[in-house]
């Protein structure tokens, strides 16, 4: 599956259902950035066993953050890695995938620093 690096941050979401609380939008931030390193970890952790149910149920769990963050190309290769995990299919390009979400994970918490220092600096 091509990864696309090239990351947008839409934030739509969360200013529609936070009446655009710039403070709840950066908890919102917070909270992704706290949680899901740990879950990528996991999702890698049982990859490197090979136990795809693990890696789909890991896939799951991140998938809706993406949406919270408004990262719909990640959001849709988190969704193929999840199908296939569970389909047991494709285990090597779900490796090579998930390689490259590593780096997308990176850019995606830079630039959500990015966006939270937008906020605060706009009150």
């Amino acid at each position: 599956m091509s990864i696309d690096k090239n990351i947008v941050i839409d934030l739509a979401y969360l200013k529609e259902v936070s009446s655009d609380n710039n403070e709840f939008i950066i908890e919102m931030i917070d909270i992704f950035q706290a949680q899901t390193p740990g879950y990528v970890d996991q999702l890698e952790a049982a990859l490197k066993i090979e136990d795809w149910i693990r890696v789909s149920e890991m896939a799951h769990k991140i998938k809706p953050t993406l949406t919270f963050m408004g990262v719909e190309s990640a959001r849709v290769v988190m969704a193929s890695i999840e199908s296939r995990a569970r389909d047991g299919v494709d285990f090597e390009s779900i490796k090579a995938d998930f390689a490259d979400m590593k780096e997308v994970f990176q850019i995606i918490y830079l630039k959500l620093e990015d966006k939270k220092k937008e906020l605060q600096a706009n009150g």
